[in-house]
């Protein structure tokens, strides 16, 4: 594509839309669609990708939440925002992403409940029945942060799926981690977790909904993933 430094935020983001429409399934078309023709065109389609901050970005989720929209649904419109924006980047539309700058809270998280033991494992038994327990357990006993986990890669290992050294840290699996990684399915991809649906590693927005999913699944109440992590190796699962 033609590098355009004074396109708009309106057009970039159509045209991120309407190039991967027909990848989706109806459900997600609608939830993106809704998002960018409702909220981000209007909020800050004028605006030109170049002239984009983070204090701009931040006003715009402010004025988002003054006008009633909850903190769920501005969460959601942040994901998206910073997903087109980094396909952007990688366009060289810009040169950084402001939105992966902004500080966007969920406030229901902070009020979850923590889970019980019989719980956890009904979340366990879910995700394993959705295909994708190594995933999940690995992330949540490693001690992995979620952007470490979803961007894992075999190089990361040490002694064959026992260590994981990442930054000035060595991460020590459990055998259970180290059994569901021996029998993940052979891949050219470099990274350890892929989404089956796509082939490609998990989005963080993408590993949102797959944990929500998995709490529907269990008939659990909301708790953020990195909550339940905590809570996992608190009391050593």
């Amino acid at each position: 594509m033609q590098k355009e430094k004074s396109m708009t935020v309106g057009v970039w983001t159509e045209q991120w839309f309407t190039r991967r429409v027909e990848t989706w399934n109806p459900n997600t078309e609608n939830g993106y669609r809704n998002l960018i023709y409702k909220h981000i065109i209007p909020g800050i389609g004028k605006a030109k990708l170049t002239d984009l901050t983070t204090r701009r970005i931040q006003s715009f989720y402010n004025r988002l939440s003054q006008n009633g929209l909850s903190a769920r649904s501005v969460w959601c419109v942040h994901l998206l925002l910073r997903r087109c924006l980094d396909e952007a980047c990688r366009e060289e539309q810009i040169s950084v992403n402001p939105a992966r700058f902004c500080d966007v809270l969920l406030t229901e998280e902070s009020q979850a409940i923590p889970l019980r033991l019989g719980q956890i494992q009904r979340y366990l038994n879910a995700a394993e029945n959705m295909g994708v327990l190594p995933i999940i357990y690995a992330g949540l006993t490693s001690g992995l942060r979620q952007c470490e986990l979803l961007t894992l890669s075999w190089a990361d290992f040490h002694i064959r799926y026992r260590y994981i050294r990442k930054g000035k840290r060595l991460l020590v699996l459990n055998d259970k981690v180290s059994a569901l990684l021996a029998y993940l399915p052979a891949s050219e991809q470099p990274n350890v977790f892929l989404n089956p649906k796509s082939g490609e590693p998990y989005q963080l927005y993408e590993f949102y909904y797959l944990h929500k999913k998995i709490l529907k699944e269990a008939g659990l109440p909301w708790i953020a993933f990195r909550d339940l992590q905590s809570r996992c190796m608190e009391v050593g699962i």
